[in-house]
């Protein structure tokens, strides 16, 4: 007795049904036993054949046969640049795979002459109905979370999809009834459930989240199943306990109280997202080209040029290890609808350092970690307890982890470390390598040791270097001290305090902190020039930089005040956690905190030095306490300014600054508008206004604006080397020289300083706009425009942005 062997069909075409092979029981029966894709090919040169002949039956244009994708999908629709291609590409693989139901149909109406052909089309029915359900699930999952389509729209989608989807089939075998009364089709029913949730899971994407109560005060963390009723947190062992309510009533859809979480803090599981991203097909072939990288000259075009790369040793060439950046920056998730925050949430991200630059900041390609609970930030202490979750489980993969590839189903040893901590001065100072101090501290910097008295000095022979080993020590000695009192004394002698990135031993907490150039250079150094120093923009007579920006109209404050006190009810929503792990009790007899503010208590308000007074998005302004500016430029001169903006032809990818610059109605500028400004418009306007004139100060003028764009030139800049930063060292050192001489009465500032220390970050790092915060804000971005059906709610965003 014969046996099939596997994976093999049974292929009566026109050539093998003039062959025959033995069935189970010896029989001798037409057609020959190949692989599934062989035989379709078969049937395709068929179908060309009848067509060539004219005898063509449906009369419809045959289809080439293709693969069968396999579930991981393919690299390149992971790695397209945009959106708009990718889903582009979706539809062109969704097509492809519906080719397979094309030559399906012709297998059917073609007549076979064997009794075993009808089960082995049977089995390619079901395979095709499954192909076909996949794809309408993955129609209807795209609709939700690319497109924005809501459940409920996007359920009615699956629907509507599946009645078209059985009224073709019921055609189908109507049409094979009439030709062919014997065939049963009734395998190709499909069983497809009309719930988009349904979908996405059955889909696989949906993440692994970890979720926890989180203290709305001092933000500790404890488990949904085992919490207390009162936070009994601790900031030392003589410290007062935080004391703050962790769980509030309200009343469901039932109709019923239910006793569930004021704050709930949800962080993404890295192991499940590191095995999901390595399993996808040809993402190990790119990691791998950077192991191989080798520096090409005196030039570095990234990251892996330079001299950070090689200060992990072998580490970075090692296969199977991999590098990423960690970086934490604040938003509005009320997008920023006036200039001071209501709200404020905290998104955690991680880029895949081996990849090449233009793949490391696409969402497929991103991990994130969390966002921290609106609507108050951590303080400067508090932070570490949002933070842990995520160090912790980083901490594990530096020694190493057996995880899944799509090389290596059953593992590949993978380590993973943390090499550059990208932020803004604010997100230094709170979750920085170093926890470093604020700017009006006296130990301000991060990088050396300069003093606030020192801010105007230029030599950098005058401050000493931070050290690594020296800031960790200082660090641990802030967090094993056992009074507050002792903390601050730490603070105030070394000007550091602990953060959960020295638990990451590995790093040094200095050099691998990169100061942003989007937040330090464009937003800080340029946005101060033009506003505080050449006056634009700025009302007369007025020495605040809430003039920086249109103020919002009165009923835009309260709607966002309103909105600020809503998040507290949002963020409990009861459908935030899962049923099962929901208490019910009845009534008590306590107001829910909906202020919006941070609950008061001495003991974990912070002193003078670690207020949270200075963390606005305006901090220059504030250690500027020169008198207001004056415009510098005319009325004539401003509109040419403006006439220059309007006419200068500029790529269509790269957003015009405003026409009316100076205008409060065009609101604040984005970075990328003042780097566009300084480095493409204003060079073309200032030096014909300040050349053409014999005034000594138009003079000195447009020689400090020349140092200004030089520096930002290479600063922006994609490539760099140790010439370009001691050019750049030189022509920031005249700048601020002759900054002296044209504007005595206006102060330097922090960010003045910090950019004193660009010169030997681009030795180390290399290129510093190729590792800014951009792709990191447009992240935010996006996380901004998610919908989350009016609630705004941490978990609902994180949820829908990692799918």
């Amino acid at each position: 007795m014969a046996s099939t062997p596997p994976n093999r069909v049974l292929c009566v075409c026109t050539k093998c049904r003039q062959s025959s092979h033995q069935d189970q029981d010896g029989k001798l029966l037409p057609g020959v036993l190949v692989h599934p894709g062989t035989r379709r090919a078969h049937l395709k040169l068929d179908a060309d054949m009848k067509l060539s002949m004219g005898v063509a039956g449906s009369g419809s244009t045959p289809h080439e046969a293709v693969p069968r994708p396999d579930h991981h999908g393919d690299v390149h629709l992971q790695l397209l640049p945009n959106e708009q291609q990718r889903a582009t590409h979706t539809i062109t693989a969704a097509a492809q795979a519906t080719e397979d139901t094309d030559v399906f149909m012709e297998d059917i109406n073609l007549k076979e002459e064997s009794s075993d052909t009808d089960t082995v089309m049977a089995d390619d029915g079901d395979e095709q109905a499954s192909a076909i359900m996949t794809l309408a699930l993955v129609l209807a999952s795209w609709l939700h979370l690319c497109c924005g389509l809501s459940r409920e729209a996007s359920s009615r989608v699956l629907k509507v999809v599946h009645a078209i989807i059985t009224l073709t089939f019921q055609l189908a075998r109507l049409f094979h009834i009439t030709s062919r009364a014997d065939s049963d089709t009734s395998s190709m029913d499909i069983d497809m459930k009309h719930d988009v949730r349904t979908a996405m899971s059955n889909l696989s994407i949906e993440p692994i989240l970890h979720r926890s109560v989180c203290c709305p005060k001092c933000f500790a963390q404890y488990s949904i199943q085992d919490c207390p009723d009162i936070c009994p947190r601790r900031e030392t062992r003589r410290s007062k306990p935080c004391g703050e309510v962790l769980w509030t009533i309200r009343h469901g859809s039932n109709g019923g109280p239910i006793r569930c979480p004021r704050r709930l803090y949800s962080t993404q599981s890295f192991e499940s997202w590191l095995t999901w991203f390595l399993s996808r097909p040809g993402i190990e072939d790119i990691i791998d080209e950077s192991y191989a990288h080798v520096p090409s000259g005196d030039t570095m075009h990234s990251i892996r040029d330079s001299p950070a790369w090689k200060s992990f040793g072998s580490f970075t060439s090692t296969r199977g290890n991999l590098v990423f950046s960690y970086y934490i920056d604040w938003f509005n998730p009320l997008t920023n609808k006036i200039a001071g925050k209501k709200v404020s949430a905290g998104a955690i991200m991680l880029f895949c350092m081996n990849l090449p630059e233009h793949l490391q900041w696409l969402p497929e390609n991103t991990f994130f970690a969390g966002i921290t609970p609106p609507p108050n930030e951590p303080t400067v202490t508090t932070i570490t307890n949002i933070a842990d979750p995520v160090i912790d489980q980083l901490a594990e993969f530096y020694t190493g982890k057996k995880i899944p590839t799509y090389r290596y189903p059953m593992g590949f040893f993978t380590r993973v470390g943390v090499m550059p901590f990208i932020a803004d001065l604010i997100a230094i100072r709170k979750a920085g390598a170093g926890g470093f101090a604020s700017h009006s501290a006296e130990l301000f910097c991060s990088f050396c040791t300069c003093l606030r008295s020192q801010l105007e000095c230029l030599d950098p022979t005058q401050w000493r270097p931070r050290t690594g080993l020296e800031v960790r020590t200082a660090a641990w000695r802030w967090h094993d001290a056992q009074t507050k009192t002792a903390k601050k004394e730490i603070f105030a002698e070394t000007g550091v305090r602990w953060s959960s990135l020295h638990k990451l031993s590995y790093r040094d907490p200095v050099r691998h902190t990169v100061l942003g150039v989007m937040h330090n250079w464009m937003e800080g150094v340029l946005q101060h020039h033009a506003r505080r120093k050449w006056g634009i923009g700025i009302e007369p007579g007025s020495s605040k930089d809430e003039d920086d920006s249109m103020l919002a109209s009165a009923s835009d404050i309260n709607q966002e005040a309103s909105d600020a006190d809503a998040m507290d009810i949002d963020i409990i929503e009861h459908n935030d956690i899962p049923s099962s792990q929901r208490r019910r009790t009845p009534a008590v007899n306590f107001q829910m905190d909906s202020s919006g503010e941070e609950s008061g208590d001495d003991d974990f308000l912070q002193a003078d030095d670690e207020s949270e007074s200075d963390d606005s998005d305006d901090e220059d302004t504030k250690n500027d306490t020169g008198p207001g500016p004056t415009c510098i430029f005319s009325t004539l001169e401003l509109g040419r300014i403006r006439a220059c903006i309007s006419d200068t032809v500029i790529p269509t990818w790269v957003d015009r600054p405003p026409v009316n610059l100076g205008d409060k109605s065009h609101g604040k500028l984005k970075a990328d508008n003042w780097f566009i400004l300084f480095s493409v418009m204003l060079p073309m306007v200032l030096v014909e206004l300040w050349w053409s004139t014999n005034n000594h100060r138009d003079a000195q003028l447009l020689e400090n604006f020349y140092d200004l764009v030089t520096c930002t030139n290479i600063i922006g800049s994609f490539s760099t080397s140790n010439d370009k930063a001691d050019t750049y060292h030189a022509h920031y050192i005249r700048y601020r020289s002759s900054l002296r001489q044209l504007f005595p009465r206006s102060n330097s500032v922090p960010n003045h300083h910090y950019a004193m220390h660009n010169a030997e970050l681009l030795k180390f790092w290399g290129p510093l706009m190729k590792i800014s915060e951009f792709p990191y804000e447009r992240s935010n971005g996006r996380l901004q425009k998610i919908k989350t059906n009016g609630h705004i709610c941490e978990y609902v965003a994180l949820d829908n942005y990692v799918r």
